[in-house]
């Protein structure tokens, strides 16, 4: 403790000794490299994830009290429980298709998504798309947080009896919020903190343990219910006011659904690469996640519509928020019983919400926000960051009622989802899976990512095609009779369309002024073939990591025939005897 103390007051007897207090250990002194040891790509003992990792990260990323209840969303707008399972089987597998794309890059160069992007965007460019990730992160980070408070609320009645329930409220209609669930939001809160110190490589353990934990208090809250209902799950009959649709009026709700499906995972599929380069071969992030996105998708919309269903023969009323639905049981149970099971069902959703947040919300805005300020941040400390903003955002605001959590869901998928698309073209048409990594950390002429001035304008002019062909139906959502029906329709679509338009101009431009592939004037010796930079992760012979860094290892020879060599940063030369050798 003494040590820390004196460390402390040292960091603060002066201005220099507060900024190398600050600074990352390992980061670039230089101001046009761009990298510290979080951006550096995942050395070899660092590729820990296998094949259940990947699963158990997409079964619990949708385990979460959003996808729960996305069901209620879904059968206010007019759809059947049965119309809820079909969007979800449906969205699992464009989300597969997603997920899969953008795996492959990030598992041959080991970059996760702040390096990985300016391969397509520029070493500059990129910060534009890293803070409207890392904004859209913060913000589901809040809205989960706020989920979490209100089962902390059932959790702490459980235990403490029903005088944690009637604290008395103190602020005002208008705050949106009683003073009890406010105060369970800042519990809720304090206890998720000491999650964000874990770096990711320590976190796919916690994603097995609440894959187990989540769908065993998730599954046993459903046979409580069938067995509370005569043994049966019922009519799937709710007692919420609903919409009854049939024919073709069930297009647009059906379109709307899917997208709201593949909507809720859109944050996660940019983070991809930031998982990915963890992955100890491609091969464990393809089926894996596959079957991990659909078993949980189809999985959690049928425990919400079934459980939601069955409650509502015992209870008399349908509850949809796994708190209400809690507190309810509460209610018609009181007793030890009913207090135990609620605290083991509380504790499965909080941890679940915990990991989410952890996995795809603080993650990547933890290695964002490394992207924009590699010399001060690391991964840790923007998770840090990000988990003491949420509060601020007031998350209890946007997710007030189902309509503005389907406009929320679906508004920030058409700025991401062309991200997502430039990415994946980039990779597979554009550069056939070649990346020179050492370039990718560098604004110098001959770096291929360099472009103008750092900035890639082909995914700029892209990116704004994607967002403006889908964006205007917000106001359509918000003012009904702002736009017109074929504009609230195409944001209906927002995920594919903003996907398919962002992606196709991305493509066309290239195509038109075509992307400088290798550093240097390589080029004019051919385009090389697919994936060839990948056999030795992005590196052409004479080049390392030290490539980056400029900090070759103690004894370590240049050159296979020993002869000596010297790194240079400047360009990213390594001078050797022969300088064109690729692989």
């Amino acid at each position: 403790m003494s040590h820390y103390i004196s460390r402390t007051k040292e960091a603060f007897s002066s201005k220099a000794a507060f900024h190398n207090a600050i600074k990352v250990k390992g980061a670039a002194a230089e101001g046009e490299i761009r990298y510290n040891e979080d951006l550096l790509p995942t050395p070899p003992e660092g590729r820990k994830w296998q094949s259940w990792h990947f699963f158990a990260f997409y079964l619990t990323m949708t385990f979460s009290p959003s996808s729960y209840n996305l069901g209620a969303s879904l059968i206010s707008i007019g759809l059947q429980w049965y119309h809820c399972m079909i969007a979800a089987v449906i969205g699992s597998a464009i989300l597969t298709i997603f997920v899969i794309l953008n795996s492959r890059g990030p598992t041959k160069y080991f970059l996760g998504f702040p390096v990985y992007v300016r391969a397509a965007a520029g070493v500059r460019g990129a910060s534009l798309y890293i803070i409207v990730r890392a904004s859209v992160a913060t913000i589901y980070f809040s809205t989960q947080t706020y989920y979490g408070g209100k089962l902390m609320s059932v959790l702490l009645r459980a235990i403490f009896g029903n005088s944690y329930r009637d604290i008395p409220n103190h602020l005002p209609k208008s705050a949106g919020i009683s003073s009890r669930d406010l105060l369970s939001f800042f519990i809720f809160w304090a206890v998720q903190y000491p999650v964000m110190f874990l770096h990711p490589t320590v976190l796919r353990h916690l994603f097995v343990v609440k894959a187990v934990y989540t769908t065993i208090a998730l599954l046993g809250v459903l046979g409580w219910a069938i067995h509370a209902n005569g043994g049966t799950i019922g009519s799937f009959k709710y007692t919420t006011k609903t919409l009854q649709l049939s024919g073709s009026a069930l297009v647009w709700p059906m379109m709307s659904a899917i997208n709201s499906v593949l909507g809720a995972l859109a944050p996660v599929l940019i983070n991809q690469p930031d998982i990915a380069r963890y992955s100890k071969s491609y091969r464990a992030t393809t089926w894996s996640q596959g079957v991990g996105i659909l078993l949980s998708k189809v999985l959690v919309m049928f425990l919400s519509t079934a459980t939601t269903a069955a409650a509502t023969g015992v209870l008399g009323k349908s509850f949809w928020n796994v708190w209400d639905l809690y507190d309810s049981i509460l209610d018609h149970y009181w007793g030890p019983g009913a207090r135990a099971g609620m605290v083991f069902a509380s504790l499965g959703m909080m941890l679940a919400i915990v990991i989410t947040n952890a996995g795809s919300n603080s993650l990547p805005v933890g290695a964002d926000i490394t992207g924009l300020f590699p010399k001060y941040l690391t991964i840790v400390r923007g998770q840090i960051i990000c988990a003491f903003l949420a509060p601020l955002l007031v998350p209890w605001k946007i997710i007030a009622n189902a309509a503005s959590f389907l406009t929320f869901l679906g508004s920030y998928t058409v700025f991401l989802m062309p991200i997502c698309a430039c990415m994946i073209i980039d990779y597979w048409l554009i550069r056939k899976g070649n990346f020179h990594v050492p370039s990718l950390y560098v604004t110098t002429p001959s770096s291929p990512y360099t472009y103008y001035k750092g900035h890639n304008l082909r995914m700029v002019v892209a990116w704004l095609s994607g967002v403006a062909f889908t964006v205007h139906g917000v106001a359509g959502l918000l003012a009904p009779d702002s736009v017109s029906i074929v504009s609230k329709d195409m944001y209906k679509m927002g995920f594919i369309l903003s996907s398919l338009m962002g992606g196709l101009v991305y493509y066309i431009l290239c195509l038109i002024w075509p992307c400088q592939i290798l550093p240097g004037d390589m080029d004019k010796e051919g385009k090389p073939t697919f994936e060839m930079l990948a056999a030795n992760e992005g590196f052409f012979a004479y080049e390392d990591v030290t490539t980056i860094t400029g900090i070759r290892i103690e004894g370590e020879a240049a050159d296979e025939d020993g002869s000596e060599g010297s790194v240079t940063r400047e360009g990213y030369v390594v001078e050797t005897k022969d300088v064109k050798a690729m692989v």
